[in-house]
């Protein structure tokens, strides 16, 4: 058997890195026809190693009506239950065969040995161009190449491209109606439709959704690899005329650019709400409200181009404004690097500001343009930061102001991460940095993503999922022959930012419906997880702890808390080049986490710490068979709820929802009476509940707006916390005992607060009779209102502690009576049983009473220990309940008599008789009195609070 492996090694073609792929074989002939396509920035080369594989490949069926093949994207395996999306995939089950010997080389670029593949095409295709000038068998000209649409790494509840790869999310541009709502937003992203197409190829994809749930081509929904929906063609594909195949008929001059990397979206009325451009080079017209793509591409030697611009008038593809570029590299000087690429523009209101990612110059260039055609660029404005850097991508989230980026360690390390940095526009509008670099997402698998605001407080995203290490030998022929395909979204989320950092709420894909509830305690206790799920799992305590998720020997996740973080080991060492092996960690904030959500797919798993609102995304492909469900266990005691999604969320099923959650919620306050509020479980349920509350509302003012879907989105989310948050006040303990338990504690932290602003306003009172300044005053008298704010919550504390004590005390009587009442009840049940022993009986009936007489015995030993416990910590109780009442009642005479002793000082020093000396002593000697009472009493509570434990 041969053993394949296939290294990756970066050198410079040119001024541009690249990656090769080196395959070595062991144990027999190389027989492999290596395809590697990978780039730190969206670049694809090719590289074709020596020898050669024969496969066969089952193609698609023939096709004259499209649709009837279209599913919505998930894969031919997916469950009924889950959510389906409408970034549709064509099903590659063969109902007529066609062998053919398709041709993957190329004369540029052939090394010594040929590759065979054996593929059954379509008989016909009314995507490809015209079939009197293309070879229908070669997939350079077929729309609908059998191999990219392999369903193995489909995903179920994630956007998936139709065909061949995907990475770069580009822009999400909102579309508003008359009324200015949004009706939906277009997303673009890029796209290969043929990964072993030896020539350079990616171009822009078109898509609509209106809730970051659902996508939908831009331009043909019916056929999802028609290049109506390809929003900007690249130049690589061609009929025999020399045609490029991906250009609409709309586009009639041309593309003058190779193939399309990334780039931005704005309005051609962006500034001061006047047209920017009315006609291109060519004389044709733009439109007033047409979109502008400024872009960055590359040549088929890797080579960057600059960066072009293109139009797109109403419903028609993007048009190049010229046949050259707009801005050259050449327009920040000479660099490091010749990294010039993925232009991100904004607007301060009077010109245009364009970041342009300089990769391994390890900045982002700033430009300015007052017509979008002539730029300037001052270095002073370029923003520094480490490592190679792409995608820029600015907001203002909640009055912060963030740039967020893509970015490697190195162009050798090509881990991928998306970070970001806070900062603030200066009077041009410029941004300038003044934050440090922060993970926006700490797992390894979220990158190039865009973003949209969808108001002051929020930021809708999507991510692609995939990373550049090992993302290029998925898609690799030799890896997985005849598959071609592969690349989605990350889950849709909402972006906020806390004051400190920005948090992530998910945007679920649908209505959750729970299919299991399983008790977990230890490593022995396995369940079993599917894909398409959402597992919730909840711990007792918030010590360390392992997850541990295994498809097969070869594919695991093991997730740790320790340390302050969570460590996540990925395990994938069987069909993927050891790129997969990779483990990273995330900080936890010093908080204990007790719950951890996991959103599982086909190819992806995302981890989600509500506590802290932090998700991590790991890329999780299936090695063995599409969906192959995971085994999880885990090595501390908990609960683990496994949901499927189904159906939308909409309205009406989150007012039915919060309607459920608030009912319980009411019960689980009635039930704990006055002691509620001081409950964290019903605290936190309340506060998600008014969230929740607060997106409902805003969803009533947004009839027809496509916002809306976004509140009921985050709306859903609360509500899940709150019943989360619910189910954990049901779980606590409602016995007297527990409640003044409860008490106990948060008076214990109420007596250190009052004894350390005690301390606190002595030392302030001292400095101030010392010098009498004015800072010593106000030092005074901000210990003083400390003091008596401290002073009155122990007071509170102490009301509340005897009130429970009190309680506690009542219900300790009441179970002493019932343990008397067993007792004499046995004692009147063995006085008989002696009775009957005395008289004569068979030997039968005597074993048996004596056996009765022995088991009675037994149980009336233990329902008089449990007596004695309860006489014992009656009396305990009943002297706790003395004490408290002690503090209570002599706190309030020690006020007074502190108040007449006082006078009484004042008086014996003005009039010194024997009669004011005696009346001053006698009501000395009663505050010492009272203050050594209290003083036992909080001795006695502080020892003895495991009364109520």
């Amino acid at each position: 058997m041969e053993n394949r492996k296939l290294h990756y090694k970066m050198y410079k073609s040119g001024k541009a890195w690249v990656v090769a792929g080196i395959c070595t074989v062991s144990f027999g002939l190389a027989v492999l026809n290596n395809h590697v396509q990978a780039s730190a920035n969206g670049i694809v080369q090719s590289v074709q190693s020596a020898g050669s594989n024969s496969v066969t490949v089952a193609g698609a069926a023939s096709q004259t009506d499209s649709s009837s093949n279209v599913q919505a994207g998930s894969s031919s395996s997916q469950e009924s239950g889950s959510t389906t999306q409408s970034g549709a995939t064509i099903s590659s089950s063969a109902s007529v065969q066609q062998s053919s010997s398709a041709s993957t080389s190329s004369s540029a670029q052939q090394s010594a040995g040929s590759s065979s593949v054996t593929v059954a095409q379509q008989s016909n295709t009314s995507n490809s161009a015209s079939s009197s000038a293309v070879n229908p068998n070669d997939p350079k000209y077929d729309f609908n190449y059998a191999p990219t649409f392999n369903p193995k790494f489909e995903q179920n509840f994630h956007y998936n491209n139709p065909q061949g790869y995907s990475n770069d999310i580009q822009s999400i541009v909102p579309k508003y109606d008359s009324n200015g709502k949004v009706q939906y937003w277009e997303v673009y992203y890029l796209g290969t439709q043929y990964p072993n197409n030896f020539n350079y190829s990616s171009h822009w994809y078109g898509l609509k959704t209106n809730d970051f749930v659902n996508f939908t081509p831009i331009s043909n929904p019916e056929n999802p690899t028609s290049k109506d929906n390809i929003a900007i063609p690249d130049a690589a594909y061609k009929d025999a005329q020399g045609n490029s195949v991906e250009i609409a008929d709309n586009n009639k001059n041309g593309i003058p650019w190779e193939y399309v990397a990334t780039g931005t979206v704005i309005n051609n009325n962006a500034i001061d709400n006047k047209p920017l451009f009315t006609k291109d080079e060519w004389g044709n017209p733009i439109d007033s409200d047409a979109e502008l793509s400024y872009f960055s591409t590359f040549g088929n030697a890797g080579n960057q181009k600059g960066i072009y611009l293109a139009y797109k008038n109403k419903n028609s593809q993007f048009h190049p404004y010229s046949s050259n570029e707009v801005v050259s590299s050449s327009i920040v000087g000479t660099q490091p690097s010749t990294d010039f690429r993925d232009p991100y523009i904004n607007t301060n209101g009077h010109q245009l500001i364009m970041y342009v990612a300089g990769g391994l110059n390890h900045k982002m260039f700033t430009l300015t343009s007052t017509d979008g055609i002539n730029w300037s660029h001052n270095a002073n404005d370029d923003i520094q930061l480490d490592g190679l850097v792409e995608t820029p991508n600015i907001q203002t989230i909640s009055g912060q102001t963030v740039m967020i980026y893509s970015a490697q360690p190195s162009i050798q390390n090509k881990q991928g991460f998306t970070k970001y940095v806070t900062g603030y526009f200066d009077k041009n509008g410029i941004f300038k940095r003044t934050g440090p670099i922060t993970n926006l997402d700490d797992g390894s698998d979220f990158y190039a993503g865009n973003y949209v605001k969808i108001d002051n407080d929020t930021v809708a995203n999507v991510g692609w999922l995939g990373d550049w290490i090992y993302t290029p030998s998925i898609w690799n022929e030799s890896t997985f022959p005849g598959i071609l395909h592969a690349g989605s979204f990350t889950m849709s989320r909402a972006l906020q930012y806390n004051g400190k950092e920005i948090t992530t709420i998910p945007i679920e894909p649908g209505q959750t419906k729970l299919d299991s509830k399983n008790k977990v305690k230890s490593t022995k206790n396995v369940v079993k997880v599917p894909s398409s799920k959402k597992v919730e799992i909840t711990y007792e305590a918030g010590t360390n702890k392992k997850i541990y998720l295994v498809r097969n020997a070869h594919n695991s996740i093991t997730i740790t808390f320790a340390n302050d973080k969570m460590t996540v080991a990925r395990k994938e060492d069987k069909n993927v080049v050891n790129g997969m092996n990779l483990t990273t960690s995330t900080g936890l904030n010093g908080v204990k986490i007790k719950r951890v959500v996991l959103y599982v797919d086909n190819s992806s798993v995302e981890i989600y710490l509500p506590q802290i609102k932090k998700m991590f995304t790991l890329e999780d492909i299936p090695n063995e068979h599409a969906n192959q469900e995971y085994s999880l266990k885990t090595d501390k005691a908990g609960s683990v709820n496994v949901y499927s999604f189904t159906g939308s969320v909409d309205s009406n099923y989150v007012k039915g929802l919060y309607s459920s959650i608030q009912n319980r919620f009411n019960k689980m306050k009635n039930r704990f009476g006055s002691e509620a509020s001081q409950l964290s479980s019903v605290y936190y349920a309340n506060r998600n509940l008014k969230n929740a509350m607060s997106y409902i509302n805003k969803v009533k003012n947004l009839k027809s707006d496509a916002t809306a879907n976004v509140y009921l989105a985050m709306a859903n989310y609360y509500l899940s916390n709150a019943n989360y948050w619910n189910d954990e006040s049901s779980q606590l303990k409602t016995d007297a005992s527990s409640v003044a338990d409860r008490y106990v504690a948060r008076l214990g932290k109420a007596k250190s607060s009052y004894n350390k602003a005690t301390k606190e306003l002595s030392a302030a009172k001292r400095n101030m009779n010392k010098k009498h300044s004015r800072a010593n005053v106000k030092a005074y008298n901000k210990a003083l209102t400390a003091y008596r704010a401290s002073q009155k919550t122990y007071s509170a504390f102490v009301n509340d502690v005897y009130k429970q004590s009190s309680l506690a005390f009542k219900d300790t009587k009441r179970k002493v009576a019932s343990a008397k009442r067993k007792v004499s009840s046995d004692n009147t049940q063995l006085s008989k049983l002696k009775k009957a022993m005395k008289k004569h009986h068979s030997k039968k009936q005597v074993k048996k009473l004596a056996a009765q007489y022995k088991k009675l015995t037994k149980q009336a030993k233990a329902n008089k220990s449990a007596y004695s416990k309860l006489v014992k910590k009656e009396n305990e109780v009943a002297r706790y309940s003395a004490e408290i009442a002690t503090i209570n009642r002599d706190s309030k005479a020690l006020k007074t008599a502190e108040l007449k002793a006082a006078k009484a000082k004042s008086v014996a020093k003005k009039h010194k008789t024997r009669k004011n000396k005696a009346a001053y002593a006698k009501l000395a000697k009663k505050v010492k009195r009272l203050t050594n009472a209290i003083n036992s009493a909080q001795s006695y509570i502080s020892k003895h609070s495991a009364t109520f434990r």
